[in-house]
Formats: structure tokens, sequence, C-alpha cells
């Protein structure tokens, strides 16, 4: 069977098994009687061990049912897994992503998990025969009268004995076949395993009981029909015979009551229909329709405002209706889309709790995570890139951050530290945090490793505030570490962190209080394919500021106007900030003094922008710009207006990124002063 067009879906499924597994896990450990996440990491495991076995990955399977033997132990002891067990679990969890990754490279498993089934089977104590029958999908047993029945109608009850070649990659899914092949010759009135266990069958043996009128070779050929089966044995039951002898010794002793698996199917068909149920409402689409949609989606947007700005000085009741109405379905179904591609921040909160819990025992230090907001949406573009970011966040808390129990208790705190992670949505955005009640950030030592990496001389260093230290903190390569390991120290943290939270149109801020924590808080685009952002002219030509960076807009007076050493200075009540000259900044043509200004909020500071029309808002279909346009400028992407312009979006961050220069600082602290 050729699988590869399902490739895509198994790999998608696998990495959400195992990211579900590995949080469940976690959880366990930390509350052993939590029978929900128990029967939970069960079904995801048997999920797992299914997919791989059809996809043809045998090694997966293998290790993954090894790893069903551990989890039953969950089923039969109340004080959860032992840490020696739930180590082998994420050994054997962390092999498996291994292997997912790799066969998603090459397309092969290089997975040895005889290693691994080892340190498994050490942890697994033998099964009562009840629990081998559980393990093999349980029975259904004909009672004495299901014969005289059988007799009573001219029929007669048949076993029905089938062995399935050891080979076999889907025992379920081939005693299903079995059942149903038979099912077309009779009236099934018994099994081993049950219908209503086939999802949970590993077994090589299916008996089958049938009420039929065919003779022995008609149900026998039946049977040898289905693929995988290596013998099958037919014999007729009498009403005062035993069950016959079976192919070899049986090791599941039947020891369920007809009565019993009748009164039980239809509350097992009940919860299956509940999760089919369940699985119906949603669909995976591939991420590549979605982009599509959302460009379609961005296309319809241009259309719409082209045809509102064309319609806009026509006097004719009827087209400005249609227009109207035009514009309310269009923006409903812009909503809709831009729902669709959103996707709960959880999706990259599931890896902190196994993140936590090896950092903080490789470390030496206990630690309590809170994870908040787990339900806050935001696009899946987004979702995709901010991992990496705040796993950079969680790292340095552990390491940097939270002391060992004995240097809190020295410092008068809670052995235990404690790690939040919090999302919300505020206003167009989503804001991210992650808080420790750590140490905190520490400027003289900071100023001193400055010092030694020629960043600051002594004399600074003396001076150096927390603000100092935090902005120290995002020079490329630096690093307060005393040692390079394997989780801090090498100097690629912070800045990486705001390179890329930049990237995504956001920004980070980083507070800390000595002695009691480190606060940082990144802020992110709900969106980046449409924006809303203030539409300016600048000598002519059309830009656009987000309007979430916008704090106000102002007429220029010349008494708010400074010049100090050379640079112009906005003078406003609450402040001193330096005023850029849109013309300069694009290296336009002046055509005159700028009459208006835009403060706006970028890398953590405030500035003015003179500009020479303010236009006004817009819902803009953002697009990424080619190299020989972006490259030094401050804009961060293009979009198309109704009239067909080109509207460049400023980029407030890399404007105020720039404002560093030494002539830019004095004239800031001389005016300032």
């Amino acid at each position: 069977m050729d699988t590869s067009e399902y490739m895509p879906m198994f790999l998608a499924e696998a990495r959400e098994h195992l990211q579900e597994l590995n949080l469940a896990v976690v959880q366990l450990e930390e509350n052993a009687h939590d029978r929900e996440t128990v029967d939970q990491i069960f079904r995801i495991a048997h999920s797992l061990k299914g997919m791989s076995a059809t996809m043809g990955f045998a090694q997966v399977a293998k290790l993954t049912h090894e790893m069903e033997d551990v989890f039953e132990l969950l089923r039969q002891r109340s004080d959860g897994l032992g840490v020696d067990a739930v180590d082998t679990v994420l050994a054997c969890l962390d092999a498996l992503s291994d292997s997912v990754e790799s066969i998603e490279t090459d397309g092969e498993e290089h997975l040895d998990p005889e290693p691994l089934i080892a340190r498994l089977r050490h942890l697994v104590r033998t099964r009562t025969p009840a629990q081998e029958v559980d393990r093999h999908g349980g029975a259904v047993i004909p009672d004495p009268g299901s014969v005289a029945t059988a007799r009573a109608g001219g029929a007669v009850l048949m076993h029905v004995s089938v062995m399935l070649t050891d080979e076999v990659m889907m025992p379920a899914v081939r005693a299903h076949m079995v059942f149903a092949a038979l099912g077309d010759l009779g009236e099934l009135v018994g099994s081993v395993p049950s219908p209503d266990g086939l999802d949970q069958f590993e077994g090589r043996r299916v008996d089958a009981w049938i009420a039929t009128d065919h003779d022995c070779d008609a149900l026998a050929a039946a049977a040898r029909g289905v693929s995988d089966v290596a013998a099958v044995e037919v014999v007729e039951v009498e009403a005062d015979e035993s069950e016959p002898e079976p192919l070899e010794p049986d090791p599941l002793p039947v020891v369920i009551e007809a009565a019993d698996a009748a009164a039980a199917a239809p509350a097992a068909r009940d919860a299956s229909a509940g999760r089919d149920a369940a699985r119906a409402r949603t669909v995976r689409v591939d991420a590549e329709r979605l982009d599509a949609l959302m460009h379609l989606m961005g296309e319809l947007v241009i259309h719409r405002t082209a045809v509102e700005a064309h319609t806009s000085s026509i006097r004719a009741p009827e087209l400005q209706q249609a227009v109207q109405n035009l514009t309310r379905s269009s923006q409903a179904l812009q909503s809709m889309v831009m729902q669709v591609r959103m996707i709960p921040v959880d999706v990259v909160f599931m890896r902190f709790p196994r993140l936590v819990r090896d950092l903080s025992s490789k470390l030496g230090k206990e630690v309590t995570l809170e994870l908040l907001g787990r339900e806050t949406e935001l696009d899946r573009t987004v979702v995709d890139a901010v991992g990496d970011p705040l796993v950079h966040l969680v790292r340095n808390s552990l390491d940097h951050g939270l002391e060992t129990a004995e240097q809190r208790l020295a410092a008068g705190k809670s052995p235990t530290g404690r790690l939040q992670i919090a999302a919300r949505h505020a206003g167009g955005s989503v804001v991210i945090e992650v808080r420790d009640d750590g140490r905190g950030i520490d400027p003289r030592a900071v100023g001193r490793k400055a010092v030694a990496a020629g960043l600051i001389d002594a004399e600074q260093a003396e001076s150096l505030d927390v603000r100092g230290a935090i902005e120290l903190l995002f020079t490329p390569g630096f690093s307060t570490a005393e040692t390079t390991s394997d989780i801090s120290g090498r100097g690629v943290g912070m800045d990486a962190v705001r390179a890329k939270i930049r990237e995504l149109g956001g920004e980070v801020v980083l507070d800390s209080t000595p002695g009691q924590g480190t606060h940082a808080q990144i802020r992110l685009p709900l969106t980046l394919a449409i924006v809303s952002a203030l539409q300016i002219n600048v000598t002519g030509a059309p830009f656009a500021i987000p309007i979430d960076r916008i704090e106000r807009t102002l007429r220029l007076d010349p008494g708010c106007v400074r010049s100090v050493a050379g640079r112009r200075m906005l003078v406003v009540e609450d402040g001193v900030l330096p005023l850029l000259e849109g013309a300069e900044m694009f290296e336009r043509p002046r055509t005159g003094d700028h009459e208006l200004a835009v403060i706006v909020r970028g890398d953590d500071r405030r500035l003015g922008i003179a500009v020479d029309e303010l236009v006004g808002q817009r819902e803009l279909v953002t697009r990424p710009l080619p190299p020989i346009i972006s490259d030094g400028q401050p804009v961060s992407g293009g979009a198309v207006l109704a009239d067909g312009q080109i509207a460049l979006i400023i980029d407030c961050d890399a404007l105020a990124a720039g404002l560093d220069s030494p002539a830019q600082l004095t004239a800031t602290a001389q005016l300032a002063a």
C-alpha cells in the first residue's frame, strides 16, 4: 500500500501525540491521582502505535507497544510512576521525537528500540489473566442457550479459530476483517477479542462463534480470504460438548461472562460514538491552503477598498446600498478567515512543563511552573515563530534567575522558585509574559562582565543601573554565565530573542528588581497578514504606520521644535523626544517644512516622525519587500492601496534603533537638562 500521501498527516499527528504525551507524563508525575490523565496517556499511546504500524514504521510501533505496558501500570496503581519510570518514558518519547524528525528528513526511522525496551521491561510486572484479556481486547463468549437457539432455527453453531502471521502489522484490522467475512455467512454470537475491544487487540489468535447454515469449508474459505491469516480451524459446537481444543495453548483465559459483556457493549458503543462525533467536528487542513486562503482574502480587501473609493462620489442610492452590503459581507468573511487561522498559544506552552522539569532537575533547583491564558489565540504564523524566543527566556529564568533551594532560604524566600508564563490579548496585540521570583538582574555583575568583554569601561560600570544592564544583555555575544554549558553561556540568547520578535513586528521589554525577580514581556500582533495602520503622506509618497505603535498625532508649532547639536527635538508636555524628518528618513526631496507629527513607540522608547499629511486609518494586506528595497530602510513590508499605489510600512523599532548614535544621545541629554 502506498502511504506517501498520508505522510504529512502522520508527521503532524505524531508530533501532536508526542507533545501531548510529554505534557501528560509530567502532569501525572505531579498529581498521581489524576485518572483522566492516565486514560488520556493510554489512548494517545495506542493511537500513536496504530498510526506507526499502519505507515510501516515497525520500530516506532514496537517501542510504543512496549511503552503501553508501562502505561498499563498506571491503571493498576494509585501512586503514579516512580522517578525511574518517568525518566525512562521521557527518554522513549525523546527517541520517538528524533525518529519522527528523521522520517520527515529521509523517510527512515533511524531508531534502535532494544535498549529502551530493556529498560521498559524492568518496570513491568506480570499481568493477571483478567489483565491479559483486557489487553487483547476483551471477549464475548456465547452462553449455553446460544447453541439451542441456533439449532431451533435450523442453524448450527460453529467455532472458528484463526491464527494470524507473526509479521502482521495491523492485527486489529485483520481481526475486524475476519469478523466481517464470517458475518456474511451467519450471525456472530461470540468472539475473542470482542468487537468493541478491537482497537486494543494486539494478539495473533482470533476466535469467533457463528450461528450459520454454511458448512465448515465455506467458513474456512472466508477466513482464509483475509490477508495475513496463517491457519484456520472450524468445528461445530454441540449442545453437550465443551469448547474444542484450540490450535495452540490459549494464553487468554476466558473470564468475562456473556451478560457482563452484553451490558458493557452499549456503554462502549456510546463512548465510541462520542469520540467519533468529537472528531467529526474538526477537520485537519494543510497550512499552505490556509495561507492561500489568506492571500485571496487580502486581494478581496484590496478590491473592496478600490470599489468603495470609486463609488464614493456617485450619487446612486442603489449602488451605495450594494457597496455597503459588499463591505459588510466581505468584512464578515475577513473576520472568519482570520479566526480560522487562529490557534491557541497552548500549542507553544505545551512544551514548557517538560522543559522546566528537565532543566530544574539538571540544575538542582525546585521550580513551580504556572501557565496562564493558554486559550489565548493568535495567528498560526506567529505561533510557529514565537516558540524559540520563549524557550530562550524560560532557560534564562531557570539558569540565571531562579536560585537553588539553599540560596533562596538564605535570602528569606520559599525554597521552591516560581516561574510564570502568561498570555493575554491587549487591543490588536497578544502579550506573552515570562516572570520569575529569582535573584533579578545585578547591575554590578553585568558591569563586570561588560568591562571584561570590552563593551564599557570601569567608570561606566560603576554608574550602571538596572536599565543600562538590561540594554547590555541584548548586546550580541554577551552573556553573564560564568561557564559555558549546554544550557547557557554562549551569548546567543537575548539578542536572538529581540531579533526574532522584531521580525514578527513585535517588541520585547525586560524589567527586573534585584533580589525579587525578572519580568520579560513580548508584545506581538495578532496576525502578520492584515494590519490596521495609519496612512500618511511624505512629500507626496504614501507610507503607513501600524496603529498599535502610534501614541498620538499633533500639529508642529514653531515653539515645540528645537535644534540641539544639529538634531531636531520635539518638546511636548511629558518629555523631550527625537524628531525625525520623514523626507530625510526615506530620502525624498524636500518640498517644504512638515506641518504634522506622529508620536510612535519603538524599541521601548518614544520618538516623533514629521509628515505632510494624515490620510486616515486603513486595513492593509502586508507583503514582504524584495531585499533591494528593504535593505537598510526602516520599513517592514508593503501594501497595495485602493488606487494601486504601494505604501511602505514603517518599522518603528528600526527607526528607534538608529537613534543610538553619540550625536543623538548628546542632543537628547542636553535638551533634557
